[in-house]
């Protein structure tokens, strides 16, 4: 199963090929969708994993809380794709092209992360599911820098510069 939820967590990659519009000078890069794309996958599955599971095993913290947990662990990344997002869609005057570019967005980011959380559900009972999930997410094993270094995922280095560009706003 461990190989198995990894593969689920890799195809949120795919979630950056949301946003072609608007991707001219200033904010807006291509690179910079995919990391906050891949950004918003993972906080989606973490937190739908927190609604789907925190009861199944027992555990008494709200999803909302849960997933605020992943959040802070994940500062660096999570704010930088808050941050990075809110400047994309305050560059863009039409409203009706921001209003395109956000729901391309969210769209992408959860039809991704849903796709990901049924392929894991459909992997073994709801309840050892849930149990392994919710350990991945306790140790740590699905913060965004632990999970990507030890996947070696090409997006590590977009993520990276991402948050190097938050920094310096």
């Amino acid at each position: 199963m461990k190989r198995y939820l990894s593969i689920v967590c890799i195809f949120a990659v795919g979630s950056g090929a949301v946003m072609a519009q608007s991707t001219g000078s200033g904010v807006a890069s291509k690179n910079r969708d995919s990391s906050a794309a891949f950004i918003a996958t993972q906080n989606f599955i973490v937190g739908r994993l927190g609604r789907d599971c925190l009861t199944e095993i027992g555990r008494s913290e709200t999803p909302l809380e849960f997933q605020a947990k992943w959040q802070k662990d994940n500062v660096k990344y999570y704010g930088a794709a808050t941050k990075y997002m809110d400047a994309r869609l305050a560059e863009i005057e039409d409203p009706e092209e921001r209003e395109a570019v956000e729901g391309s967005y969210y769209a992408s980011v959860q039809k991704t992360a849903e796709a990901a959380i049924r392929r894991q559900f459909s992997s073994g009972t709801k309840n050892d599911v849930c149990k392994y999930a919710m350990t991945l997410i306790d140790t740590g094993s699905m913060n965004i820098d632990e999970f990507a270094k030890s996947n070696k995922l090409p997006i590590m280095q977009d993520l990276d510069e991402l948050a190097a560009w938050s920094a310096s706003k």
